[in-house]
């Protein structure tokens, strides 16, 4: 415990001596309640921009892609992860200040682990470059569609 809890616990009878002020018990009860409807709202508006942001990845057409987002890239897996990072960046500065569009960008963009540290040694760099192609366009995908459709 810390000392401010040991100090209260030693001199509880210091603390006990007056009965609250008139309304306090009301006025308590109703910051409570405001701080559950911030709560709710946040449980409720967090997991509904990640799903809108999950659906425009996954329902956008894979087949017979025509934009290579990291064309130019290279041939490297490392380029073409930080040719990944530049374009996040990029559609960072185009969200701006609007939460719900940050937070579908966030929701689509971040890695907890980056897939170029996922992909096995065993791998050759070409194959790791080709799934890292796929995979980041099909993100870079989504995030345009977030942007195109936010404006």
């Amino acid at each position: 415990m810390s000392k401010l809890d040991d100090f209260i616990r030693d001199n509880a009878e210091a603390f006990d001596t007056e009965l609250p002020p008139e309304g306090a018990e009301d006025r308590f009860l109703r910051k409570w309640e405001a701080g559950r409807l911030r709560v709710r709202i946040f449980r409720t508006v967090l997991p509904a921009a990640a799903a809108a942001a999950l659906a425009a990845v996954l329902l956008l057409p894979q087949a017979g892609r025509s934009t290579d987002w990291l064309r130019g890239a290279g041939d490297s897996p490392e380029g073409i992860y930080l040719a990944y990072m530049e374009q996040v960046s990029a559609a960072w500065e185009k969200a701006g200040p609007d939460e719900i569009l940050s937070a579908q960008l966030s929701s689509v963009t971040e890695e907890a682990i980056p897939l170029i540290d996922l992909l096995p040694d065993e791998l050759g760099d070409a194959e790791k470059s080709a799934i890292l192609r796929e995979h980041y366009n099909t993100l870079l995908d989504g995030v345009h569609n977030l942007l195109t459709n936010a404006k």
